[in-house]
């Protein structure tokens, strides 16, 4: 049995699978940026060395005949011809056929779902598009943002693995063909998360999908105005067609056809909106000391500007 990928998912699997096979019949394959330190994700390769299990190439597991190989979030793509086995699976962060490829916290709240999924599947050649096993469909909630859904993958995902990794073992599931009329793929090139910008011109639903489409703090965060927003709340309230207005702590903006909109912003130090009056002493102490003592002012100053550019080392994990 081999498990190959990262997070939570991963390593919750593996932890199922000891309690089924024997520690010698378990290895792993841990992603590549994956250093064996916890994040805010755990490390599937720290766990398997601290417990002693087998890290292996995939070059390794693609030899052994009859593995039962499953790929949880792991980062390359595979050819099944290179593989000895037969028995390889994956577990896609959607509800397939829709979503196929990458950005699967993302393209669904852009796309106004109120549902998505997790699927159980074979592995072919193609990108997901192997024969599906077994499924869960969630609800996706109105307020929820990429990283809110992110964070349902990994548990619907494991609970999936455990309904049906009986029968993964002993190969009595069905196979259902992937309906192509309903099939739709988004690649790394469709989506520039460094470059987000967020069109005004729409209806409030559409403005308020865009925002939390791409609010997932460890990766990135939109911007309004060049402020960082983390969290944004729709509601039913009628404020008037392209309201634009900005406090210490929030936008409050509609579409055209005026819903009320309330973006939070980053609290640099502290997770919540605005800026945390201890960032203010921070900046104010910088100025004082750049203009009253020359002798330490290149220092300072370099200080100031990672202050303004690098913030993020200060964010907390969670979302507000």
């Amino acid at each position: 049995m081999c498990i190959a990928g990262k997070n939570a998912i991963a390593l919750n699997a593996l932890k199922l699978l000891r309690s089924k096979f024997a520690h010698d019949e378990i290895c792993i394959i841990p992603n590549r940026d994956d250093v064996g330190i916890d994040t805010w994700q755990p490390s599937l390769l720290k766990y398997a060395l601290q417990t002693s299990i087998p890290v292996c190439t995939l070059e390794q597991v693609q030899q052994i005949p009859n593995v039962l190989f499953l790929s949880l979030e792991f980062d390359r793509l595979l050819k099944v011809e290179q593989f000895a086995s037969k028995r390889l699976y994956n577990i896609h962060f959607s509800a397939l056929p829709k979503y196929k490829g990458v950005y699967t916290s993302i393209t669904p709240i852009l796309n106004g779902e109120r549902t998505s999924g997790v699927t159980l599947h074979c592995i072919d050649n193609g990108i997901d598009t192997g024969d599906i096993i077994a499924q869960r469909i969630f609800e996706l909630g109105l307020q929820e943002s990429a990283r809110d859904l992110y964070f349902k993958y990994l548990a619907q995902g494991f609970l999936l693995l455990k309904e049906n990794v009986d029968s993964l073992i002993t190969g009595g599931f069905k196979r259902t063909k992937q309906d192509f009329t309903q099939s739709c793929y988004f690649s790394r090139t469709e989506i520039d998360v460094k470059n987000i910008n967020i069109n005004l011109k729409k209806t409030s639903f559409q403005i308020h999908n865009q925002l939390r489409a791409f609010i997932f703090r460890e990766y990135q965060l939109p911007r309004l105005r060049g402020v960082r927003v983390a969290k944004s709340i729709l509601s039913e309230e009628f404020i008037g067609a392209n309201v634009f207005e900005e406090s210490e702590n929030e936008f409050i903006l509609s579409g055209i056809d005026g819903f009320k909109i309330i973006a939070q912003k980053v609290d640099i130090l502290a997770g919540g909106g605005g800026y945390n009056p201890l960032y203010k002493a921070l900046l104010l102490y910088t100025f004082f000391n750049l203009f009253f003592y020359s002798k330490n002012s290149y220092t300072l100053f370099c200080l100031y500007l990672h202050l303004c550019t690098r913030t993020s080392i200060f964010y907390k994990k969670e979302l507000v």
